[in-house]
């Protein structure tokens, strides 16, 4: 490691890790769990009527959108990631999750307003509720952390939009733990629609 003190990278890892769980902490206490019933409420709802559950991210939020996705399908609800080779026909009737730290990036606005267009649901994961999406949503859920609209100008020591996109990936997955509740299904359950050629 040159130039650069073991003790030093030592310390940057164990304050980035603790900056994370830090940021993890303060959605915990700032998340407007209304909020999150509601989209909880809009998933059952949408499972029960066969229905399908759209996710769409750009870049990172992309990558936080799968893991979404994927745990929907592990649950047994109909899913599917915007742009993938498999996507389905969004209706009237569907649901679609965006996630957009800033509200305003190209991709997700796009497909926002061609979803508000057919008349479905959308929820939106931001940072930024006064967004173009955010306007146009059915549900904003706010998460703390930076976009990349603020990630030069919020000095941090987690890499860009790493606080936003950690503390999102956080509030999926434990929405994905109060749908288990929920619909009761058990780790056997996930286990048997996880993939088996992998």
């Amino acid at each position: 490691m040159d130039g650069v003190n073991s003790n030093d990278i030592k310390e940057r890892f164990q304050n980035t890790m603790m900056e994370i769980s830090e940021i993890i902490k303060k959605n915990f206490e700032s998340i407007d769990t209304s909020q999150i019933l509601k989209l909880i409420d809009m998933i059952v709802t949408i499972n029960s009527k066969n229905r399908i559950v759209f996710v769409y991210g750009a870049g990172r939020s992309g990558f936080i959108g799968r893991c979404f996705a994927q745990r929907l399908m592990h649950l047994g609800i109909n899913s599917c990631y915007v742009s993938d080779a498999v996507t389905y026909r969004y209706s009237k009737d569907d649901l679609l999750v965006l996630i957009s730290g800033s509200g305003e990036t190209t991709s997700p606005k796009a497909i926002a307003e061609e979803a508000k267009n057919i008349g479905g649901k959308i929820a939106l994961f931001t940072g930024n509720p006064k967004s173009s999406i955010a306007k146009i949503a059915n549900l904003v859920i706010i998460i703390e952390g930076k976009s990349k609209e603020k990630a030069i100008l919020q000095e941090s020591l987690a890499p860009f939009t790493s606080l936003f996109d950690i503390s999102t990936l956080s509030t999926l997955d434990s929405i994905g733990s109060s749908l288990m509740l929920l619909l009761n299904i058990s780790e056997e359950d996930i286990d048997k629609r996880h993939a088996s050629i992998e």
